[in-house]
C-alpha cells in the first residue's frame, strides 16, 4: 500500500463495522482512514489533509449526521464520492441521501464484498472523469448516438461525459449533473445486465454480488448474449437534455415493476435503480417492449440546483 493508492474514508460510530470494511480494504490494497464523527471527517476535508478518493458513512451519527455531511460536502468545489450506510429502513433519509449526491444506499447488516464493489466503480468512475475535458461554457445544441458492447468501463465514461457540460453551461449546478450520471449508468447497466445478459434480480439475491458479477463475465462471452449492443441517444437543447436507451433483449413488463418509492422495495436489491433514474430525472418512459427507456431533465435555476433540485415524480 503507498500514498498513490485511493484513500477512502469510514465514518461510523460502530467499531465493528470500522473493523470489518477497513479490513477489507486494507486488503485490497487501499488506504483507509476510519473516524467516528463527521466533525472529524470535515476538519480533515476542510484542510486537505489528504486526498480523499471515497467517503463511506452511516447516517445516524451522533451530532452531525450522514445527510448534514452530504449537504456540506456539496458546497465543494471538488467532490467526493459519498456511500450511505444505515440501519434503519428510512425512504425519508435514503432519497435525501441521494438527491445530495450519494452514489448508493446500503443496508446494514451488509455484505463487505458488495460494499467493495460499489466503492471500486465508484473510484474507477471519478478517476475516468478527472481525465476528460470541458468545453460546456460553449455548448448551444448537442445530439449524439453512442453504441457500445456489454462493457460497464464504456458505462461510466459516457455517463461522465455526456453530463459533464451541463454545469459549465448553465443548465444546473454540479451536484445534479453527477446525479444525472448516476441515473444514466443505472440505465446503462440495467440494459447491459437485465436487458441484453437478461441476468435476474434474483441472481443477486439468491448468489449475493460476487454471484451476479460472475454470472455477468460467463453472459459476456456466451452466445446469444455477448453480440448484444446498447444504443445511447443523447439531446442537449438547452432548455432540456434527453437520454433514450435501448437494448437488444427480451424487454420485459415494466408495468409490472414494483413501486420503488415504497421503503419496503427500496431496500431490495431489485428497483432500487429504476429509483434512482426517477429521483433525479423529471421524466421517465418505456416503450411497448420494455427494452428502451426515456429519460429526460429540464433545465433548473441555480436556487432549485442548491436546495437539492429533485424530487420523486408522483407519476
Amino acid at each position: 500500500m503507498t500514498s498513490n493508492n485511493p484513500t477512502i474514508l469510514i465514518i461510523d460510530e460502530e467499531e465493528m463495522t470500522r473493523f470489518a470494511l477497513q479490513k477489507k480494504f486494507l486488503k485490497q490494497g487501499y488506504n483507509v482512514i476510519s473516524l467516528d464523527k463527521a466533525e472529524d471527517a470535515l476538519y480533515l476535508i476542510k484542510n486537505e489533509e489528504k486526498k480523499i478518493d471515497l467517503l463511506i458513512t452511516d447516517v445516524k451519527l451522533r451530532k452531525m449526521d450522514g445527510i448534514e455531511l452530504l449537504r456540506y460536502l456539496n458546497t465543494l468545489e471538488t467532490s467526493i464520492p459519498v456511500l450511505v450506510l444505515t440501519g434503519q429502513a428510512n425512504l425519508e433519509d435514503a432519497i435525501k441521501a441521494l438527491r445530495y449526491g450519494a452514489i448508493d444506499f446500503i443496508r446494514k447488516p451488509f455484505d463487505v464484498a458488495e460494499v467493495l464493489s460499489v466503492a471500486r466503480n465508484a473510484i474507477r468512475a471519478r478517476h475516468e472523469k478527472e481525465i476528460a475535458d470541458s468545453v460546456g461554457k460553449y455548448l448551444n445544441y448537442e445530439k449524439r448516438q453512442f453504441i457500445i458492447g456489454n462493457d460497464i468501463s464504456a458505462c461510466n465514461v459516457l455517463s461522465y461525459k455526456l453530463t459533464k457540460n451541463l454545469p459549465s453551461s448553465d443548465f444546473c449546478n454540479k451536484t445534479t449533473a453527477e446525479n444525472l450520471a448516476l441515473a444514466l449508468r443505472e440505465a446503462i447497466t440495467n440494459a447491459m445486465f437485465h436487458g441484453n445478459l437478461e441476468i435476474s434480480s434474483e441472481i443477486r439475491t439468491e448468489k449475493g454480488i460476487n454471484g451476479f458479477n460472475e454470472e455477468i463475465e460467463k453472459r459476456r462471452f456466451e452466445a446469444p448474449y455477448k453480440d448484444r449492443k446498447v444504443t445511447i441517444t443523447y439531446e442537449y437543447t438547452g432548455n432540456y437534455v434527453e437520454y433514450i436507451i435501448e437494448d437488444e433483449g427480451p424487454g420485459f413488463d415494466f408495468t409490472q415493476l414494483p413501486d420503488p418509492r415504497n421503503p419496503e422495495n427500496f431496500l431490495k436489491d431489485s428497483g432500487r435503480g429504476i429509483l434512482i433514474i426517477q429521483i433525479h430525472m423529471d421524466e421517465v418512459s418505456w416503450n411497448e417492449k420494455g427494452n428502451i427507456i426515456k429519460m429526460k431533465k429540464y433545465r433548473t435555476s441555480r436556487k432549485e440546483s442548491e436546495n437539492g433540485g429533485n424530487n420523486v415524480p408522483q407519476h
